[in-house]
């Protein structure tokens, strides 16, 4: 199954929802491969997102429907769920490994200054539609990161050593 132009990255999340669907969700980095079709999209993505995906039974076989497509993320990093939402991230990296003038010799001095900033969003579980963000919030970007969730909070932490706590509504 091909989705990503760029691929799938990083870790996969699953959840179950009160009428006993369970979900997949996959981050990608890159666009959304142009032949690739899924039921709601929340805008065009060129960096990256998060996909979701039922686990439906065909015939007897346990397959993966694409259910929905998460809004652009500069660069689409893993997500958790935590009552009913989903919590992701764009990293703000600069994910870059090859240059027209050095090819491969990727370095940190090149990498780093190109960074941005991550930024966290909550996502409705069943559409993707974006519910809240951390906008400009959190100051620099995060590199191979997660996030976590405990006693109702999400946390995230960045490259510049800072830990950012955001509560959840229940």
């Amino acid at each position: 199954m091909n989705f990503a132009s760029a691929g799938i990255w990083g870790s996969l999340a699953t959840w179950q929802d009160s009428k006993g669907t369970r979900w997949v969700l996959s981050p990608f980095w890159g666009p959304k491969h142009s032949q690739f079709k899924v039921p709601v999209e929340n805008g065009p993505v060129k960096k990256g997102g998060v996909m979701a995906f039922k686990v439906v039974e065909n015939n007897g076989k346990i397959e993966l429907a694409p259910a929905w497509m998460s809004r652009d993320l500069d660069q689409g990093e893993p997500p958790v769920i935590a009552n009913g939402v989903v919590f992701t991230y764009a990293s703000g990296e600069a994910t870059a490994q090859a240059y027209p003038d050095v090819g491969l010799q990727d370095s940190s001095a090149r990498r780093i200054p190109a960074s941005t900033k991550a930024t966290l969003y909550a996502l409705d579980a069943q559409t993707g539609k974006e519910l809240w963000s951390s906008g400009d919030d959190i100051k620099s970007w995060l590199h191979f990161g997660e996030l976590s969730v405990a006693n109702g909070r999400v946390y995230i932490g960045t490259w510049d050593g800072i830990l950012y706590c955001y509560g959840i509504k229940k």
